[in-house]
């Protein structure tokens, strides 16, 4: 039987954190195989940068690194997936070439990775990333599982963008224009998001049914 949002309210919610789908999935994991897990995840959000296109006039890339990061938060949960997502960003702090930007492949020096993404115009969209794997992670331990997964995946997606838009809102990049704070910071960007969010909640929702196979699977031969 498939779980679904738990019933309790909010202060319920809070309290009760229970495994993540990874420790659920290897109840036997000790911590290399989740530091292990943690690498294979930066990687893949690594890879997802690179699958990225510019809008005329819009100095942020739209990329697949959403979907990395909420599938990190789903798997791993807030610790470890927020910790796999600060991994990924320390790394791109330092000059290695983890973010999508005019020419993803150049490594550079830390002052020049700090102003060219973490404290430039996408620097919203960084700190955002760890807010996205926290929510999603916390949500998906807290009870919303197996179908309900989407709703811990798309509530994550949304909260990247409060610490992207409040970023945009406080400092002057010249970008986006006055008045199209929303337009140009947020909704130009929701349509593809969706298709990422959906696609992070299919390959969670999948890996939890997976999971519930094996334990049965397990059971009865034992």
């Amino acid at each position: 039987m498939q779980a679904s949002a738990p019933a309790y309210g909010i202060i319920g919610t809070l309290r009760r954190v229970d495994k993540s789908l990874f420790d659920t999935l290897f109840p036997n994991a000790h911590t290399g195989h989740r530091i292990l897990a943690s690498v294979l995840l930066i990687a893949l959000i690594f890879v997802c940068a690179k699958a990225r296109f510019y809008l005329p006039e819009n100095p942020t890339p739209i990329t697949l690194q959403t979907f990395g990061v909420l599938l990190t938060g789903g798997v791993m949960g807030w610790r470890w997936g927020t910790g796999a997502v600060l991994g990924y960003i320390a790394l791109g702090a330092f000059g290695l070439p983890m973010f999508a930007s005019s020419d993803p492949w150049a490594f550079r020096t830390p002052a020049e990775a700090w102003n060219a993404t973490i404290i430039g115009v996408t620097g919203g969209y960084i700190i955002g990333f760890l807010v996205a794997s926290a929510v999603t992670g916390f949500l998906s331990q807290a009870g919303f599982t197996h179908s309900s997964s989407l709703w811990a995946i798309a509530l994550g997606g949304l909260a990247l963008y409060i610490p992207a838009l409040i970023w945009l809102s406080v400092f002057d990049f010249g970008w986006p224009s006055e008045g199209k704070l929303f337009v140009d910071g947020m909704y130009i960007y929701m349509p593809g998001d969706i298709v990422k969010m959906l696609g992070a909640s299919l390959v969670v929702t999948g890996l939890w049914n997976h999971g519930e196979r094996l334990k049965k699977l397990f059971q009865r031969k034992s």
